[in-house]
C-alpha cells in the first residue's frame, strides 16, 4: 500500500480525515504525543520530538547506547534538532507496506516516544528506572 493510502486509512481508524498536505506532510496527536509524517523520494519519515536537548549533555551516552542498532528505540533513530534544541525520534520507511504492519510499527514508535519523553523528563541526576518491561519493542530485537 502506498504511503498516502496508509495515512488515509490511519485517519479512518482514528475517526477523521487524514491526508498529506501539498508539501507532503501531516501530523497526528496520540494523546499529548505529536507524530509527524513526511513523504519524499519514495520514503515516509515518521518523526516526533522527545524533549529539550538544552543542557542535557548527561543524556548523550544513554541515548547513543539506546540508538545502537535501534534496539531501544523501536528501530528508530534518536537525534538532536540543533535549531530547535530538541531531541527527536525518527523512523524511515521504504517500500510497500500493508496497513496492519504500518499500524504495528506506528504503535511501537509511539511507545518509544513515550518512553524517551518520560526518561528525559527525569532530573539529570536521577537515574532512569531499571524497569523497562513496558519497552515491548526490545523483546523483538536482533541477537548478535
Amino acid at each position: 500500500m502506498d504511503y498516502s493510502s496508509l495515512v488515509r486509512e490511519l485517519g479512518g481508524v482514528l475517526g477523521f480525515e487524514l491526508t498529506f498536505s501539498d508539501k507532503g506532510t501531516c501530523g497526528v496527536f496520540f494523546d499529548n504525543d505529536e507524530v509527524l509524517f513526511e513523504v519524499g523520494d519514495g520514503r515516509m519519515f515518521i518523526m516526533a520530538d522527545l524533549g529539550s536537548s538544552e543542557g542535557r549533555e548527561d543524556a548523550y551516552a544513554r541515548l547513543l547506547t539506546a540508538g545502537n542498532l535501534g534496539l531501544e528505540t523501536g528501530f528508530s533513530c534518536i537525534g538532536i534538532d540543533e535549531q530547535r534544541g530538541q531531541f527527536t525520534l525518527c523512523r524511515v520507511l521504504e517500500g510497500d507496506l500493508a496497513y496492519p504492519d504500518f499500524e504495528k510499527l506506528l504503535t511501537v514508535f509511539v511507545s518509544a516516544v513515550r518512553y524517551w519523553k518520560k526518561w528525559l523528563s527525569l532530573p539529570p541526576e536521577q537515574p532512569a528506572s531499571a524497569d523497562d518491561s513496558y519497552l515491548r519493542f526490545t523483546q523483538n530485537s536482533i541477537n548478535v
